[in-house]
């Protein structure tokens, strides 16, 4: 089978199927072990801008990214080039995808690993909200919505508890950050419309295409990408975050978001600060608070009351 060619999944209906499947044991396990990779991602960019530009670091990752997603649709013959049709929702799936990023990666950057990992993961708040108006058939149930509550609870917590201490670039980091989640949140409610009439791994492929060509002319412009000065450990991080976050992590994400109720997934995503916190402390040197702790388990918690029936 060649790389263009397709499988009656792969083309896209005049009905879209907006189906979500109940989540079955290898869902479960893949979604839990996607959000653990995501919980590394901080920390692993955070060590990657010790040598390159914060939006030129993105850049490359997804280069990498890219070039691995490609040669798995070549593998397995996923069509690689968008019918006309398409091409709307790539470049508005590819516009979500690359503010998102943008935000995420200066978030980083102004702040800590620490707490960019549980501000980002607040979006499941916003996907809950929003999946409950646009997703057919995606209800808030009332034990998600508590989970939500709860879980939203730890992530306001981490800024009662620092309130009033923050300030220049942390704060600014923070702020951006949780704009960041809020992106997520839309994106991953878009995506859920698009993977309906669109291969996901063709999804993926042009969102980290059009992210790329972004990321790397305004770094060569705006951040002198030229300038760069990356050691052995910034090249491994952004190597990891290419081929791990970019290349295996998304293109699993979009096909579970495909299958099964954007809600229901996106409240596992809480898992992610829990192990961010830590490894933030652990490879970073990064404090870990009584504040940060208690945000940890309330956001550990409502994940528990969001999946109860």
């Amino acid at each position: 089978m060649s790389a263009h060619s397709e499988t009656p999944r792969d083309r896209s209906p005049l009905m879209p199927d907006m189906k979500s499947n109940r989540l079955t044991i290898s869902s479960l396990l893949l979604t839990v072990f996607i959000m653990i990779l995501w919980g590394t991602n901080p920390v692993a960019l955070k060590i990657s801008l010790r040598g390159f530009p914060p939006i030129g670091a993105a850049g490359l990752r997804f280069l990498i990214a890219a070039t691995g997603v490609l040669l798995w649709c070549m593998i397995v013959g996923i069509r690689v080039k968008p019918r006309r049709a398409e091409l709307p929702w790539l470049f508005a799936v590819g516009g979500f995808f690359t503010a998102q990023i943008a935000t995420f990666t200066l978030g980083v950057h102004w702040g800590t690993a620490s707490h960019s990992v549980v501000l980002l993961h607040a979006y499941p708040f916003f996907v809950v909200a929003l999946a409950h108006f646009f997703v057919p058939g995606d209800r808030a149930t009332p034990w998600r919505v508590a989970g939500i509550a709860v879980a939203f609870a730890g992530i306001l917590a981490l800024f009662v508890g620092g309130w009033g201490r923050w300030q220049g670039s942390e704060l600014l980091g923070d702020s951006v950050q949780f704009l960041s989640a809020f992106i997520l949140g839309m994106q991953i409610v878009f995506t859920k419309h698009a993977v309906s009439r669109i291969a996901p791994s063709r999804i993926v492929l042009w969102q980290m295409v059009l992210g790329t060509v972004a990321f790397m002319l305004y770094s060569l412009f705006l951040e002198d990408l030229t300038a760069a000065r990356p050691d052995c450990t910034s090249v491994l991080a952004i190597i990891y975050q290419g081929v791990a976050i970019g290349t295996v992590a998304f293109t699993i994400w979009t096909w579970l978001i495909r299958h099964h109720a954007a809600s229901r997934i996106a409240v596992f995503g809480f898992i992610s600060p829990l192990v961010g916190v830590f490894l933030s402390a652990m490879l970073l040197g990064e404090p870990i608070t009584a504040t940060l702790l208690a945000s940890a388990a309330l956001v550990g918690v409502g994940i528990i009351l969001a999946n109860l029936r």
